[in-house]
Protein backbone atom coordinates (compact mmCIF):
# COMPACT_ATOMS: atom_id res chain seq x y z
CA UNK A 1 0.00 0.00 0.00
CA UNK A 2 1.47 3.30 -1.06
CA UNK A 3 1.15 5.54 1.79
CA UNK A 4 1.71 9.25 2.06
CA UNK A 5 2.25 11.41 5.15
CA UNK A 6 3.20 14.92 6.20
CA UNK A 7 3.63 15.59 9.80
CA UNK A 8 3.09 19.19 11.06
CA UNK A 9 3.12 20.57 14.70
CA UNK A 10 1.37 23.75 15.94
CA UNK A 11 3.39 26.85 18.15
CA UNK A 12 6.58 25.83 16.26
CA UNK A 13 7.07 22.41 18.26
CA UNK A 14 9.12 19.92 16.28
CA UNK A 15 7.95 17.00 14.36
CA UNK A 16 9.43 14.62 17.10
CA UNK A 17 8.12 16.76 20.01
CA UNK A 18 4.72 16.72 18.69
CA UNK A 19 5.27 12.98 18.03
CA UNK A 20 5.95 12.45 21.53
CA UNK A 21 3.01 14.12 22.86
CA UNK A 22 0.09 13.15 20.59
CA UNK A 23 1.64 9.60 19.29
CA UNK A 24 2.36 8.32 22.96
CA UNK A 25 -0.95 9.28 24.03
CA UNK A 26 -3.58 8.96 21.89
CA UNK A 27 -7.26 9.59 22.83
CA UNK A 28 -9.81 6.54 23.90
CA UNK A 29 -6.86 4.66 25.07
CA UNK A 30 -8.28 2.07 27.93
CA UNK A 31 -7.32 2.61 31.38
CA UNK A 32 -7.36 -0.12 34.28
CA UNK A 33 -11.13 0.34 35.04
CA UNK A 34 -11.93 0.89 31.11
CA UNK A 35 -11.56 -2.16 29.63
CA UNK A 36 -14.49 -2.69 27.16
CA UNK A 37 -14.90 0.84 25.14
CA UNK A 38 -18.18 1.54 23.71
CA UNK A 39 -17.81 5.18 22.46
CA UNK A 40 -18.23 6.82 19.07
CA UNK A 41 -14.11 7.37 18.30
CA UNK A 42 -13.38 3.85 19.38
CA UNK A 43 -16.34 1.81 18.12
CA UNK A 44 -15.05 0.38 15.21
CA UNK A 45 -11.75 -0.79 16.85
CA UNK A 46 -14.02 -3.37 19.43
CA UNK A 47 -13.22 -6.10 16.80
CA UNK A 48 -15.18 -9.17 16.80
CA UNK A 49 -18.80 -9.64 15.45
CA UNK A 50 -20.18 -6.05 14.25
CA UNK A 51 -24.10 -6.44 13.47
CA UNK A 52 -27.48 -4.55 12.64
CA UNK A 53 -30.23 -4.47 15.02
CA UNK A 54 -33.26 -2.78 15.39
CA UNK A 55 -34.64 -0.32 19.10
CA UNK A 56 -38.11 -1.90 20.29
CA UNK A 57 -39.45 -1.51 23.45
CA UNK A 58 -39.50 1.40 26.02
CA UNK A 59 -39.98 4.88 24.50
CA UNK A 60 -36.26 6.21 25.41
CA UNK A 61 -33.21 3.70 25.26
CA UNK A 62 -30.50 5.40 26.89
CA UNK A 63 -27.06 4.87 25.70
CA UNK A 64 -25.09 4.45 28.85
CA UNK A 65 -21.46 4.96 29.92
CA UNK A 66 -18.85 2.22 29.51
CA UNK A 67 -17.02 3.41 32.63
CA UNK A 68 -17.05 1.38 35.55
CA UNK A 69 -19.11 0.53 37.42
CA UNK A 70 -21.61 1.02 34.65
CA UNK A 71 -22.80 -0.37 32.70
CA UNK A 72 -26.01 -0.71 34.83
CA UNK A 73 -29.96 0.92 34.77
CA UNK A 74 -28.90 3.68 37.44
CA UNK A 75 -29.78 6.85 36.32
CA UNK A 76 -25.70 8.04 36.74
CA UNK A 77 -25.31 5.85 34.28
CA UNK A 78 -26.93 7.10 31.63
CA UNK A 79 -25.77 9.18 28.75
CA UNK A 80 -27.72 12.64 27.38
CA UNK A 81 -28.11 10.62 23.95
CA UNK A 82 -31.07 7.96 23.58
CA UNK A 83 -32.60 6.17 20.93
CA UNK A 84 -36.05 5.49 20.33
CA UNK A 85 -38.15 2.52 18.84
CA UNK A 86 -37.65 2.38 14.88
CA UNK A 87 -33.73 3.55 15.15
CA UNK A 88 -31.42 1.32 13.68
CA UNK A 89 -28.03 0.98 15.30
CA UNK A 90 -24.80 -1.10 14.86
CA UNK A 91 -24.05 -3.56 17.48
CA UNK A 92 -20.91 -5.10 18.91
CA UNK A 93 -19.36 -5.70 22.12
CA UNK A 94 -21.27 -7.30 25.04
CA UNK A 95 -20.89 -6.67 28.33
CA UNK A 96 -23.38 -8.83 30.45
CA UNK A 97 -26.85 -7.71 29.85
CA UNK A 98 -25.89 -4.84 27.92
CA UNK A 99 -24.72 -4.65 24.12
CA UNK A 100 -22.77 -1.63 22.92
CA UNK A 101 -25.01 0.35 20.09
CA UNK A 102 -24.02 3.22 17.77
CA UNK A 103 -26.39 5.34 16.15
CA UNK A 104 -25.07 7.09 13.53
CA UNK A 105 -25.61 10.41 13.02
CA UNK A 106 -24.91 13.86 10.96
CA UNK A 107 -22.42 15.08 13.74
CA UNK A 108 -20.79 11.56 13.92
CA UNK A 109 -23.08 9.31 16.06
CA UNK A 110 -23.64 8.61 19.62
CA UNK A 111 -22.37 5.13 21.01
CA UNK A 112 -23.10 3.54 24.40
CA UNK A 113 -25.01 0.30 26.42
CA UNK A 114 -28.58 -1.22 25.77
CA UNK A 115 -30.45 -3.83 26.98
CA UNK A 116 -29.85 -6.84 24.80
CA UNK A 117 -34.05 -6.76 25.18
CA UNK A 118 -34.38 -2.96 23.89
CA UNK A 119 -33.02 -3.94 20.65
CA UNK A 120 -33.96 -6.33 17.89
CA UNK A 121 -31.00 -8.08 15.97
CA UNK A 122 -31.47 -7.53 12.18
CA UNK A 123 -30.18 -10.18 9.48
CA UNK A 124 -26.56 -9.40 7.59
CA UNK A 125 -25.58 -10.33 4.14
CA UNK A 126 -22.20 -12.78 5.07
CA UNK A 127 -21.52 -11.94 1.31
CA UNK A 128 -22.16 -8.71 -0.46
CA UNK A 129 -21.53 -7.74 -4.33
CA UNK A 130 -18.77 -5.70 -5.63
CA UNK A 131 -21.42 -2.74 -5.83
CA UNK A 132 -22.62 -2.94 -2.74
CA UNK A 133 -19.40 -1.81 -2.06
CA UNK A 134 -18.37 0.82 -4.80
CA UNK A 135 -18.40 4.28 -4.46
CA UNK A 136 -16.86 7.29 -2.23
CA UNK A 137 -18.07 6.37 1.63
CA UNK A 138 -17.14 9.77 4.04
CA UNK A 139 -16.59 9.92 8.12
CA UNK A 140 -16.51 13.60 8.63
CA UNK A 141 -13.86 15.08 6.22
CA UNK A 142 -11.92 11.47 5.86
CA UNK A 143 -13.28 9.66 2.43
CA UNK A 144 -12.09 5.97 0.75
CA UNK A 145 -13.40 5.46 -2.08
CA UNK A 146 -13.93 2.18 -3.42
CA UNK A 147 -14.10 1.10 -7.33
CA UNK A 148 -14.39 -2.42 -8.85
CA UNK A 149 -11.04 -3.22 -10.61
CA UNK A 150 -11.82 -6.63 -11.99
CA UNK A 151 -10.13 -8.56 -10.11
CA UNK A 152 -11.59 -7.31 -6.43
CA UNK A 153 -11.74 -3.85 -4.89
CA UNK A 154 -9.34 -0.84 -5.33
CA UNK A 155 -9.33 1.57 -2.81
CA UNK A 156 -8.19 5.09 -2.15
CA UNK A 157 -8.43 7.39 1.17
CA UNK A 158 -7.98 10.22 2.64
CA UNK A 159 -7.71 11.19 6.42
CA UNK A 160 -7.03 13.61 8.67
CA UNK A 161 -6.47 15.51 12.26
CA UNK A 162 -7.94 17.16 13.99
CA UNK A 163 -10.03 17.76 10.56
CA UNK A 164 -9.01 18.30 6.70
CA UNK A 165 -9.43 22.11 7.96
CA UNK A 166 -8.37 23.43 11.62
CA UNK A 167 -8.50 26.62 12.53
CA UNK A 168 -5.20 28.82 12.21
CA UNK A 169 -5.50 29.78 15.79
CA UNK A 170 -6.30 26.54 17.00
CA UNK A 171 -3.78 24.47 15.09
CA UNK A 172 -1.69 27.03 12.96
CA UNK A 173 0.89 23.94 11.34
CA UNK A 174 -1.95 22.71 9.61
CA UNK A 175 -3.49 19.26 9.75
CA UNK A 176 -1.82 16.14 9.70
CA UNK A 177 -2.90 13.80 6.97
CA UNK A 178 -2.87 10.33 5.94
CA UNK A 179 -3.12 8.71 2.35
CA UNK A 180 -3.88 5.06 1.30
CA UNK A 181 -4.41 3.29 -2.01
CA UNK A 182 -4.42 -0.63 -1.96
CA UNK A 183 -6.01 -3.15 -4.13
CA UNK A 184 -7.79 -6.30 -2.12
CA UNK A 185 -10.66 -8.84 -2.45
CA UNK A 186 -13.61 -8.89 -0.25
CA UNK A 187 -14.12 -11.87 1.97
CA UNK A 188 -17.51 -12.10 3.12
CA UNK A 189 -18.47 -8.43 4.25
CA UNK A 190 -14.58 -8.13 4.89
CA UNK A 191 -11.97 -6.45 3.06
CA UNK A 192 -8.33 -5.93 4.07
CA UNK A 193 -6.27 -3.64 2.36
CA UNK A 194 -2.48 -3.43 3.01
CA UNK A 195 0.19 -6.37 4.13
CA UNK A 196 1.15 -8.09 7.29
CA UNK A 197 4.13 -6.06 7.74
CA UNK A 198 3.29 -3.88 11.13
CA UNK A 199 5.40 -0.96 9.53
CA UNK A 200 2.37 -0.74 6.52
CA UNK A 201 -0.61 0.87 6.42
CA UNK A 202 -3.34 -1.78 6.93
CA UNK A 203 -7.62 -0.92 6.71
CA UNK A 204 -9.74 -3.81 7.44
CA UNK A 205 -13.56 -2.50 5.97
CA UNK A 206 -16.49 -4.34 7.04
CA UNK A 207 -19.22 -3.50 4.98
CA UNK A 208 -22.87 -3.76 7.32
CA UNK A 209 -25.09 -1.86 4.79
CA UNK A 210 -26.01 1.47 4.56
CA UNK A 211 -22.39 1.69 6.85
CA UNK A 212 -18.88 1.21 6.27
CA UNK A 213 -17.10 0.21 9.57
CA UNK A 214 -12.97 0.96 9.14
CA UNK A 215 -10.14 0.12 11.45
CA UNK A 216 -6.82 0.91 10.85
CA UNK A 217 -3.19 0.23 12.55
CA UNK A 218 -2.85 3.80 13.41
CA UNK A 219 0.19 3.86 10.53
CA UNK A 220 -1.36 5.35 8.28
CA UNK A 221 -0.32 8.73 8.26
CA UNK A 222 0.49 11.68 10.71
CA UNK A 223 0.19 11.88 14.61
CA UNK A 224 -3.31 10.66 15.20
CA UNK A 225 -4.19 10.19 11.74
CA UNK A 226 -6.61 7.33 11.51
CA UNK A 227 -9.39 5.68 8.55
CA UNK A 228 -11.07 4.18 12.25
CA UNK A 229 -14.64 4.88 12.08
CA UNK A 230 -18.30 4.58 10.62
CA UNK A 231 -18.87 5.86 6.99
CA UNK A 232 -21.78 6.36 5.04
CA UNK A 233 -22.55 7.00 1.05
CA UNK A 234 -23.40 10.76 0.17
Amino acid sequence: MRLKSRFTAPNGCSVLAACLVLCCSPPGVAGADDTVLCRNGTFPTQGGRFGLAKVVGAPRAYLRSDLAPCPDDSVACRGRAYVVPGDTVLTGTSNGPYVCAFFPARNGGSAGYVRQEEIASQPVATTVPLDAWTGEWWNGDNSIALSDNGTGLAASGHAYWPSANPSPKDWPGGPHVGDMSAAAAPRGNTVVFGSDDPADCRVTLTLLPPFLLAVDNMNCGGANVTFNGVYRQR
